[in-house]
């Protein structure tokens, strides 16, 4: 079964008295393990497809589907737990809690699944060592770098075991170096754990880590191409044709 499939999905916006139109009878189906990245101008209708699959806003027209469940059958507390257990969220801003430390920030949103404080603790330092900050879980976001905070918010998108994990634009605010270091671990993690990660981005080096590209338009989906299994860096080094 399909992790996300989305059916003739629209999403407007009422502006003076004509509205704008961000999605446009999107249809969409995204299986475990893919890497997906998203592209398209500012103003294409990345971020609405985000917060539409994220069941953080409701389309006009078509429905969206988690699992096989559409998410208008949802109330907002279900869509609440629906996103606290199988949906993950990273952000270019990081957002994360200033006066908590890293180890709290990954472990927050078990607290809000009350598991057990000892079991979120564990499950939070795992998820931190995971990526490579295992030195740093009792650091504040201000004693950290701009890469370490957003592994931080790695950790946390990673630390409920969702199905999914919803990227907006995560490497925006970090130098190109951090950037490929960062997209080089989501890479990895994508292996390890199968779970689906869907990507909004306008940089082109992050391309070669996809196994999917999506190109919205004004509202469609006008390139769909799904990738060989082996990224443009590993087909360069094991020799094979690229192209």
């Amino acid at each position: 079964m399909a992790v996300v499939k989305l059916k003739g999905v629209s999403r407007y916006f009422p502006v003076g008295n004509k509205p704008i139109t961000a999605l446009d009878k999107v249809d969409l189906t995204l299986e475990r393990g893919e890497f997906v990245v998203l592209r398209g101008a500012s103003g294409s209708g990345k971020s609405t497809l985000l917060n539409l699959i994220g069941a953080m806003d409701d389309p006009n027209e078509g429905e969206v589907f988690i699992h096989g469940k559409a998410l208008s059958s949802l109330s907002d507390k279900q869509k609440s737990q629906l996103r606290s257990h199988y949906i993950g969220f990273i952000f270019q801003s990081f957002n994360l809690i200033p006066v908590l430390t890293a180890l709290e920030n990954v472990q927050y949103p078990l607290s809000l699944q009350r598991i057990a404080n000892n079991e979120a603790k564990d499950r939070a330092a795992q998820a931190l060592a995971q990526v490579g900050l295992a030195d740093f879980i009792h650091r504040r976001p201000n004693q950290l770098s701009g890469g370490q905070m957003q592994r931080v918010a790695i950790a946390r998108a990673l630390v409920t075991k969702p199905d999914i994990i919803l990227a907006d634009e995560p490497t925006a605010n970090l130098d190109s170096e951090t950037s490929k270091q960062i997209m080089d671990l989501l890479g990895s993690l994508n292996r390890e754990t199968g779970v689906t990660f869907l990507f909004a981005t306008h940089h082109d080096f992050v391309l070669s880590r996809a196994s999917r590209i999506l190109e919205l338009k004004d509202g469609h989906i006008v390139k769909d191409e799904q990738l060989q299994n082996l990224n443009l860096v590993d087909q360069i080094a094991s020799g094979e044709k690229v192209g």
